[in-house]
């Protein structure tokens, strides 16, 4: 594979869809298993990945880079192997904070709510912080959780 997304299930990614459409590289799905990935890791037979669920924090220790905002969320979802180096990125961070700011709404010095403590919520947990947030209150449906920061 040079290209893809790597995760348990693919099923409903529209990534192969997608990457056809703006690109004329080859994207590949490939669904793997918990005790197939490290193997898959270690032999580095990729240019670039995407990762998604469940993987997005069980590659980070194959690594040998991991961007700052990757490493303040605990997630990665891009990985780009530079000459047999893996380095990591969590991209929606900053697709999060363009999307912000593109739409002109002031974060600093105000008050946000995230609703939902999923693995997205980080992200925004994390965006919302260096825009400069007051306060973050996290709402969840589940009693355990992190609410108020």
């Amino acid at each position: 594979m040079i290209y893809g997304c790597i995760g348990k299930k693919l099923g409903h990614s529209f990534s192969k869809e997608i990457h056809s459409f703006i690109s004329d590289y080859s994207y590949e799905l490939k669904e793997i298993e918990p005790e197939n990935l490290e193997n898959f890791m270690l032999e580095k037979d990729f240019s670039g990945i995407n990762v998604t669920i469940p993987y997005k924090q069980d590659v980070m220790p194959y690594l040998d880079e991991i961007s700052e905002a990757a490493q303040k969320i605990g997630a990665v979802n891009t990985i780009i192997n530079k000459n047999g180096k893996l380095l990591g990125f969590n991209t929606d961070f900053f697709g999060m904070k363009s999307l912000i700011e593109r739409n002109k709404i002031t974060i600093k010095d105000k008050k946000a709510l995230i609703l939902g403590t999923g693995g997205t919520s980080k992200t925004a947990y994390h965006v919302l912080k260096d825009m400069g947030a007051k306060e973050i209150i996290k709402v969840s449906r589940s009693e355990k959780t992190d609410c108020v920061t």
